[in-house]
C-alpha cells in the first residue's frame, strides 16, 4: 500500500478489548483501560481522524472469550485493515512462556483461564479456512508482560512472539500495573501518548500518520517523560499502515499562530490521499543525543558528588549516581595507580579477574561511554578508587554499607516503595530500556539518587564488610530487582555492577 493512501474505513474493522476489573487479588483493577477504549474509539471515529462507521468499530469492555467470535467475524469481513487493541494485564505460561491477555476471571496461576494471544494471531491470519483475512492487520498490546506476583508488566521483549506476517504489532512496554496505570492519570501511560499523538497530531509533520511514524512519537514522549518505551514490528511494509490523518499540520499551524501559513507539507483530502508528503522525522533511539547536544545537566563532575541521607538528618552521605567510565579514568591515569589498569590488574590477578573493565585499551574507555557507569569492577577495585577520591575531596569515601543502600532507596517510604520507582520510570531494567544508559537518563528517587534500582547492581558490603550486591540492573527482570546477591569472591568483576561512594556525615 502506498505511504500516501488512507486505509478504508468503509472496509475496515476494529475491535478493542480491555479488562479493568478483576476478581483475582493479585491482579489490581485498572481502571484507566476503560477510558483507554472510550477515547480511542471516539478518534477511530471521528472523520477528522479516520473516519470509521460505529458499528464497524466494537468495544469490548470486561470481555469473556466470546471476544474470539468478535474478532473472527472482523477479520473476515474486513478487506482492507482490522485492528486489534488489547489493554489490561497479560500473563505468561510458566512452561511454554507463551502470552496470555487476561480476563475478569483470570487466574495468573492458571493460564488458561485468560486468552492465548496465539488464539487470536490464528484468527487475524486465517480466520475462516476458505475466507480471506484482511490484507492489513495491525495489533497493538497495552498488557503485562507476566503474571508476576506484584504486578509487574513488561512488553519490550513481547514482539517476536506476537509477530503476525504481514501485520505491524505495536506493544506497550509497561513495567508494572502501576507503569501501566498510573494512579491519578486518566489513561494508561502507553495509550495516553497514543490517543494524544493522534488527537492532537504532529506539528509540521506528513500529512497521513503511518505506524512506524505514530509509534516515533508516542516513544519521544514516553523517552520525555522518563517512562518505559514501546517496541513495534512488521513485515511486508506495514510500517506504512496508514489508519490517521494528522491533524497537527497547516489547519493546525494557523490555529496557533493567528494566520495562514506557507508549508511544503501536504494536506490530506478525505480519501486520504496526498501528494508525496515528506517522510517522518527519524526517532533518536534512548541515549542518543544530537551531535554536539550535552547531556541534561551539563557535564558530570569528575569526582562523585554525595547526596545526605535522609535530607532532614543526614546518616550518611550517597554518591547521587554510580561511578562513571569517565571518573574511573581520571584515577587509572594518575601512575599512582598503575597497578589498577587492565592490563596490569588482570595479570596480577589478585583483586580482579578476567571480566575486569573488559573493553577498556589502557586507560581508555568504549567509544561512548563516558557518563555511562563504569561496570566490569571488582569490590577490591573499588574500594581503590574510594580511598583515591577521597583523598582529592579531602573526606574518607567508602563502600555503602547494604543498610545505608536500602535507606536511600527507601527514600522514608513504607511497604513495597519499588513499585513507585518502576511506576514513575526511574528504574533501567529489562522491562524498561533494557541496556546500559548513562547516569541522569532515568530520573532520580525522592532524594535525589539515581540509578539505586536498576542499570547497574551496586557494591556495597554487609555488616562484617564482606560485599553484597543490590539493586538491580539494565539486563535484570522485574521480580528480581530486589534480589541480594553477593559476589563470588571481592575479585570477581561483572557486566553488569558498578559501585557508587559513601562518606561519612
Amino acid at each position: 500500500m502506498p505511504e500516501s493512501q488512507l486505509s478504508d474505513p468503509s472496509l475496515s474493522r476494529a475491535v478493542l478489548i480491555g479488562t479493568d476489573t478483576y476478581e483475582h487479588p493479585e491482579l489490581g483493577d485498572l481502571p484507566a483501560v476503560r477510558n483507554n477504549l472510550g477515547r480511542l474509539r471516539e478518534l477511530l471515529c471521528d472523520p477528522e481522524a479516520w473516519g470509521l462507521a460505529p458499528e464497524r468499530c466494537e468495544v469490548l469492555a470486561q470481555p469473556s472469550r466470546e471476544l474470539l467470535n468478535t474478532l473472527y467475524d472482523a477479520a473476515a469481513e474486513a478487506t482492507d485493515t482490522v485492528l486489534l487493541y488489547y489493554a489490561g494485564h497479560g500473563l505468561v505460561h510458566p512452561q511454554s512462556g507463551e502470552l496470555y491477555l487476561a480476563l475478569p476471571e483470570s487466574d495468573p496461576d492458571r493460564p488458561h483461564t485468560a486468552v492465548r494471544y496465539e488464539e487470536l494471531r490464528s484468527i487475524l491470519l486465517s480466520p475462516a479456512g476458505e475466507r480471506p483475512s484482511a490484507r492489513r492487520k495491525v495489533v497493538v498490546l497495552d498488557c503485562c508482560w507476566s503474571g508476576l506476583a506484584l504486578g509487574g508488566m513488561s512488553a519490550g521483549d513481547l514482539a517476536p512472539a506476537t509477530a503476525v506476517h504481514g501485520a505491524y504489532v505495536l506493544t506497550a512496554t509497561a513495567a508494572t500495573r502501576q507503569a501501566l496505570a498510573v494512579p491519578g492519570e486518566t489513561y494508561t501511560a502507553f495509550t495516553g501518548e497514543l490517543v494524544d499523538v493522534i488527537g492532537s497530531g504532529v506539528a509540521n509533520g506528513p500529512a497521513l500518520l503511518n505506524m512506524t511514524a505514530l509509534y516515533e512519537e508516542v516513544a519521544r514522549a514516553l523517552t520525555a517523560k522518563g517512562r518505559p518505551l514501546p517496541r513495534q514490528t512488521h513485515s511486508d511494509h506495514a510500517g506504512r499502515i496508514c489508519l490517521f490523518r494528522n491533524r497537527g499540520g497547516r489547519a493546525r499551524r494557523e490555529e496557533t499562530e493567528g494566520g495562514p501559513v506557507h508549508t511544503a507539507v501536504a494536506v490530506a483530502d478525505r480519501s486520504g490521499r496526498v501528494a508525496a508528503p515528506p517522510a517522518p522525522e527519524r526517532v533518536r533511539p534512548p541515549g542518543e543525543r544530537p551531535p554536539g547536544e550535552p547531556r541534561p545537566g551539563g557535564r558530570r563532575p569528575s569526582l562523585p558528588e554525595l547526596v545526605p541521607v535522609p535530607p532532614d538528618a543526614p546518616v550518611v552521605r550517597l554518591g547521587r549516581y554510580p561511578v562513571t567510565h569517565a571518573q574511573f579514568r581520571e584515577f587509572l591515569c594518575d601512575p599512582a595507580n598503575a597497578q589498577w589498569r587492565p592490563q596490569e590488574a588482570r595479570a596480577a590477578g589478585r583483586h580482579v579477574d578476567e571480566g575486569y573493565l573488559r573493553g577498556w585499551r589502557g586507560t581508555e574507555f568504549p567509544v561512548g561511554r563516558g557518563g555511562h557507569p563504569v561496570v566490569g569492577v571488582s569490590a577490591d577495585a573499588a574500594r581503590a578508587y574510594a580511598d583515591w577520591a577521597g583523598r582529592r575531596l579531602g573526606t574518607a569515601l567508602r563502600l555503602p554499607t547494604a543498610r545505608e543502600w536500602e535507606l536511600a532507596a527507601r527514600a522514608g517510604r513504607d511497604g513495597e516503595w519499588w513499585h513507585e520507582e518502576i511506576a514513575a520510570g526511574r528504574v533501567n531494567f529489562r522491562g524498561s530500556l533494557g541496556e546500559l544508559a548513562a547516569v541522569g537518563d532515568f530520573p532520580p528517587n525522592p532524594y535525589t539518587i539515581g540509578d539505586l534500582l536498576g542499570n547497574v547492581w551496586d557494591i556495597c558490603v554487609d555488616d562484617a564488610g564482606s560485599p553484597v550486591l543490590r539493586g538491580g540492573a539494565y539486563d535484570t527482570p522485574v521480580t528480581r530487582l530486589r534480589e541480594r546477591l553477593s559476589p563470588r569472591s571481592p575479585a570477581e568483576c561483572r557486566g553488569n555492577t558498578g559501585f557508587r561512594c559513601a562518606g561519612e556525615v
